[in-house]
């Protein structure tokens, strides 16, 4: 296998980000169909820009060979505890909108030992403190995944973090929901007829212009309508100036080229149901998703969910429609699913060590608090079915 010398380098912050954003860029086309949301540029920078987080606790660890950009590495310190041990961690970018996480490299033969060497680096010349990589929300198609898979760093520990839902839309409707019942695919079915019934309903897709900004006004009063407005926990966008500053900054550089997706289902002249998402590449990426609680009985989220699938499969630049992480919610659509994993690689210190023997001692509490606890009741399909799709946001 041919090895690539990697030339590492540290930049810090919103400053070292805008001294390789350029180059990033074009890495992240160089991506092709490997690219994702994460990838880019725009996403990292959604995030800085927005206050969500502190960008002076960012490094981002670049990896050049012969002049030319071939990696980006964004690494956060982050707050993280076992018991009354407080180790000092390096990790992916931790925040609830930041639902999936990634280096940014193309899957290649030469960049296979790209985590290996990264970690080598971090441990012997780069001049950064930490006792542990954290490497969450890590895709099962992601590159950090490719490289750890093809060259393990030592001592790594690995652990499904999660599962991320996907509808395979290539083909028919009928192919891309193989695995959902006849009886919720009737009740879906039901769904809609029952609203049919009683009111004109319209599907809209929005992608860009003034189309799309009133379409985020309308997504936006959706998901602050229920529990997560001002009169609930006060957790929805609209609520945190800061969240929706990172949801404005993605439909502005989203939307310039027509990447940002906003699915709404009106009933008459009512918006009841909205899907936020980002078209990359062949893939529809649903982040967030909201319905009006008080049409729950006619499920308008399942509905639009429903038409939604329907419409990805009709569109030959739609090969799959990613529901991101896992939700609930999605279950009885019986989506394809694929692993998420978490990286856990311990500097060869005295706290490095510490901190992998309190990891593995916390994992077994919870593994015996897992087994000790009892099982949860059943739900039916019908109760299940009732329901529509709670706003949503990332897994945590």
């Amino acid at each position: 296998m041919k090895q690539v010398r990697f030339n590492f380098e540290a930049h810090r912050g919103l400053t070292g980000y805008r001294h390789i954003e350029a180059d990033w860029q074009q890495l992240a086309v160089s991506l092709g169909d490997e690219c994702a949301f994460q990838h880019q540029t725009e996403w990292t920078s959604a995030y800085l820009e927005s206050g969500a987080g502190d960008p002076e606790s960012i490094w981002f660890i670049t990896a050049r060979h012969e002049g030319h950009l071939v990696a980006v590495a964004p690494l956060q310190y982050q707050d993280y505890k076992i018991g009354p041990f407080k180790p000092t961690l390096l990790g992916t970018l931790e925040n609830d909108q930041l639902q999936l996480s990634d280096f940014v490299f193309r899957k290649t033969p030469e960049n296979a030992d790209f985590v290996q060497a990264l970690v080598q680096w971090l441990k012997t010349e780069s001049g950064l403190r930490w006792d542990a990589l954290r490497l969450r929300k890590v895709h099962n198609d992601a590159a950090i995944r490719y490289a750890a898979s093809h060259a393990s760093p030592r001592n790594v520990q690995v652990l499904q973090h999660d599962a991320s839902s996907y509808f395979d839309t290539s083909s028919d409707y009928e192919h891309a929901t193989l695995a959902m019942s006849d009886h919720f695919r009737r009740n879906v079915r039901r769904q809609q007829r029952r609203s049919e019934e009683t009111w004109k309903i319209r599907p809209e897709t929005a992608t860009s212009g003034d189309a799309l900004q009133k379409a985020f006004g309308h997504f936006l009063e959706i998901e602050a309508s229920g529990w997560k407005g001002k009169e609930g926990l006060g957790s929805a966008i609209y609520c945190q100036p800061a969240l929706l500053g990172f949801y404005q900054s993605l439909v502005r550089q989203y939307g310039a080229r027509g990447e940002c997706v906003i699915n709404l289902l009106w009933y008459d002249d009512k918006v009841v149901a909205g899907e936020f998402g980002l078209k990359i590449g062949r893939t529809l990426h649903i982040l967030k998703c909201g319905y009006i609680e008080e049409y729950a009985k006619y499920a308008p989220g399942n509905v639009l969910l429903h038409l939604m699938i329907q419409q990805a499969c009709k569109d030959p630049q739609t090969d799959t429609l990613s529901l991101v992480n896992d939700p609930p919610w999605a279950h009885r659509f019986k989506p394809l699913k694929t692993g998420v994993w978490s990286y856990f690689i311990p500097n060869t210190t005295v706290r490095g060590w510490l901190t992998l023997w309190g990891l593995l001692g916390k994992r077994a509490k919870d593994r015996f608090r897992q087994q000790a606890a009892p099982e949860p009741a059943e739900k039916t399909e019908e109760a299940e079915t009732a329901k529509s799709p709670a706003p949503t946001g990332a897994s945590s």
